[in-house]
């Protein structure tokens, strides 16, 4: 694991206003993030987890504070230049899988390279399928993605966050629409990616699975309740999801 962190956040703010005055959801978040990590980020409802994600993965800004991303500070880029910057970059695994139902599987993997002009298709068409080959999902290739199980669907979103071959990969709730059975293997599979040197960052409310990461950050109130390594890795696939 690299000494240069990844992601650098410092005193990270979020204020809502609305009609009836304004929100504090974060209040002074800091830490940092390494290459290779897997983190878990956890909170209650209401808690600020969720205003974080959307934030280190650039699809919000903070009202104060500081987020450096591989030694490089966000504050001041345009929005355009942080969308560049998180199509190259970054990876997201969504609870509701947020694939486009009418089309192969294949296609919704490449969605990610849709910007990368200067991708050959004889390469192109290598990365998709080692992406969907990478979650053992190939015989689905060209069959619509509406037309899978939902366990299937987040293999392919799993796909689609790889394609690009991302600094970190975001899961937001990953298993939150799945049965315990199709939720073990898209954690197992997570695990595995964190063992190929992946990192992921990973958001939810269940403590099961949470404890497939290294490392849990607690939030509540908008702060950082906790930040703790998870020592004892447990073989959560037969002990929580029977």
């Amino acid at each position: 694991m690299e000494n240069k962190p990844l992601i650098s956040v410092r005193n990270l703010e979020k204020l809502y206003y609305d009609e009836g005055g304004s929100t504090h959801a974060l209040r002074g978040v800091s830490f940092d993030i390494h290459p290779g990590e897997f983190v878990a980020i956890m909170g209650p409802s209401g808690s600020g987890k969720s205003t974080l994600l959307h934030i280190l993965s650039f699809l919000d800004r903070p009202t104060g504070g500081s987020y450096v991303f591989k030694g490089r500070d966000m504050d001041h880029l345009s929005d355009q230049d942080l969308a560049l910057i998180r199509n190259k970059e970054m990876g997201f695994i969504f609870q509701s899988f947020n694939l486009l139902s009418r089309i192969s599987v294949f296609d919704n993997v490449a969605l990610p390279l849709i910007y990368e002009y200067d991708l050959k298709i004889e390469k192109r068409k290598k990365r998709v399928e080692q992406a969907i080959a990478s979650v053992d999902i190939s015989e689905k290739t060209y069959i619509e993605a509406g037309k899978l199980s939902g366990g299937q669907k987040q293999r392919v979103a799993i796909a689609r966050a790889l394609v690009n071959n991302p600094s970190v990969i975001f899961a937001d709730e990953p298993t939150g629409n799945l049965d315990s059975k199709s939720g073990a293997q898209v954690m197992d599979i997570l695990q595995s990616l964190h063992k190929e040197g992946n990192t992921i960052i990973l958001v939810t409310h269940e403590t099961y699975t949470a404890e497939f990461a290294h490392r849990l950050i607690h939030i509540k109130d908008g702060l950082v309740d906790s930040d703790v390594p998870i020592k004892k890795q447990r073989h959560l696939k037969e002990e929580f999801f029977k």
